[in-house]
This record gives structure tokens, C-alpha cells and sequence, in this order.
């Protein structure tokens, strides 16, 4: 059974009223603090094995922010109502940690790793972040998984349609169709992603338009990257992203002077699989681009 240390959760109002929930590991002020966007379905406790493994060997503090409509946000669950809201959130949260920490990293896993790359864009001007960093980072993905999401959303549309149903806007009745073994091999993982209440498996049809609408976002914010020492984690036995094509994207569109590119031999939950090895990476680039 997988267990985890208890994470010290807090609180973040958003502008409009919005409760975004987040959990810390570590010191609530200090030197450096990393902070981790999620994925789709996911929420912060998924980072668990990273945020205990990067403690434990240093002093560089871990934050893991529930997204609007994930984790231990209830309002409105598996909802999101437009791309720049979503945005707002994670710039408003990230501007709030300036007086508690001398140094921001920021980073995301998945789909969260979108997210952070057009937040990083945003906030580098203002030179608030000193990294940026992205773990199995969904910019491209494989075919097998593209035609399934498309057939998925062309479904609940037909079904829509067939029936003149008009659902409420924040009523989350699309599937998300990710199983547990897109994520990793490991046996109690899969376990703890079936009975994991806090994960979203329906989404309102306004997230995944908005999903689609980040993702060309994130496209465009990677050129916009030119200052921020970038590290890209990535898992040899991905079942949902397409490697190769998103390191050609980094390469090509990503200015910045640094661009580290590690590989381990993991599924997508990198986390789940190699927390270890993927902590060391972590702050020794941490550690390496202080400033």
C-alpha cells in the first residue's frame, strides 16, 4: 500500500474569491522553493514521492498546487471557465511567495507542465522565477493516445446532440479516458490511482475546450523562454507522451542559455517510478542555477 508523509496544506485566495488549495513540504519560508503544477486528472498528494524526496536531501522547500477544479478544491470540481483564469490563478499564487522565499522555481508535470510554461513566459519579465523545469512534459502525444481522446470527445458531442441535452456549464459528465497503467507499471500504484477519490476522471465540456486552448497557449509561451535555465525530465517508457517530438520542440523554440535534458527508465508518473533518482535531479539543477 502506498503511504506518504503528512504535507503541511494551506490556503490561496484568487482574485475572484476562489480558494486554491496547495501542499507544502519543507520550510513555509527560506532560500529556494520549488512549485509544481499538476497534471489533467491529478492533484498535488501525486507529487508526494518528489516533494518527501527532495526534503530529505536538502533545504530547498516543495510546494504542489491544486489546480482550479482538482484535489482538495471542491467548488466546482473538474471545471475550468477559460484559459486565462487558469493562468491567473498559478501567477497570482507564484506572486505571493516572493516575500516568504529568496529564490521560485517553477515547475510542471504533464499537462501541468503546459500550464508552467506559459506561466514561466508570463512571470519571466518580472523576474520572479529563477528556473524552470518540466517533467514528462505533454506537448505532444502519442498516436494511440491522441485518437482516443479525440474519439472520446466526438462521442459525448454526438450523444449531446442525439439527445438535445444542454447540461449545466459547471456539471463535469466528459470522461477523461486515462486508465492507471498509463502511468506506470507499478502494481500498487495502479491501486492507488483506482481508489484515489480526488482525481478527476469527468470534466465539464468548458475544460476541455480550455484544455485545447492551453495547450496551443503553451506552444507559443515555450518561444517566449529566453532567460530561464530550463531542465526536461523525461520517461524512457512513456505510454502517453511523444519523447522525441517534445525534445525537438524544446530545442527549436526554447531560447534560454540552459537546457538540461535527463532521461530516466520510467513510465509517465516519473514520481511513482524513480522518486529517488528523479529528487537528485532535481536539486542538482536546483542547486546548480542558483542565483
Amino acid at each position: 500500500m502506498i503511504k506518504f508523509q503528512e504535507a503541511v496544506i494551506q490556503t490561496h485566495i484568487q482574485s475572484d474569491g476562489y480558494q486554491t488549495h496547495y501542499r507544502l513540504w519543507g520550510q513555509s519560508k527560506g532560500g529556494d522553493v520549488i512549485v509544481l503544477l499538476h497534471g489533467g486528472i491529478s492533484h498535488s498528494a501525486w507529487q508526494a514521492p518528489l516533494g518527501e524526496g527532495i526534503v530529505s536531501k536538502s533545504e530547498i522547500s516543495f510546494i504542489a498546487v491544486d489546480r482550479r477544479g482538482s484535489g482538495l478544491n471542491l467548488v466546482n470540481r473538474g471545471h475550468l471557465p477559460s484559459k486565462e483564469r487558469e493562468i491567473e490563478d498559478m501567477v497570482s499564487f507564484i506572486r505571493s511567495l516572493q516575500g516568504s522565499y529568496t529564490r521560485i522555481h517553477l515547475a510542471g508535470w504533464c499537462f501541468g507542465a503546459q500550464v508552467a510554461t506559459i506561466v514561466a513566459s508570463v512571470l519571466e519579465a518580472e523576474g520572479i522565477l529563477s528556473s524552470f523545469l518540466m517533467i514528462a512534459p505533454g506537448f505532444a502525444f502519442q498516436e494511440r493516445y491522441s485518437d482516443v481522446l479525440r474519439l472520446t470527445k466526438y462521442a459525448m458531442t454526438e450523444v449531446l446532440k442525439e439527445f438535445d441535452l444542454n447540461p449545466v456549464p459547471t456539471h463535469a459528465f466528459m470522461p477523461v479516458p486515462l486508465q492507471p497503467t498509463d502511468f506506470t507499471d507499478q502494481v500498487d500504484w495502479h491501486d492507488f490511482v483506482v481508489k484515489d477519490d480526488l482525481r478527476l476522471w469527468k470534466v465539464t465540456e468548458s475544460t476541455y475546450k480550455v484544455w485545447s486552448e492551453l495547450a496551443d497557449w503553451s506552444l507559443l509561451a515555450l518561444s517566449e523562454i529566453s532567460k530561464l535555465p530550463v531542465l526536461a525530465v523525461f520517461g524512457s517508457k512513456e505510454r502517453l507522451v511523444d519523447n522525441d517530438c517534445v525534445k525537438q520542440m524544446v530545442q527549436e523554440r526554447v531560447k534560454s542559455p540552459v537546457i538540461q535534458m535527463e532521461t530516466l527508465e520510467t513510465g509517465h508518473a516519473v514520481q511513482f517510478d524513480e522518486p529517488e533518482k528523479l529528487a537528485e535531479i532535481v536539486t542538482s539543477f536546483v542547486t546548480s542555477v542558483r542565483r
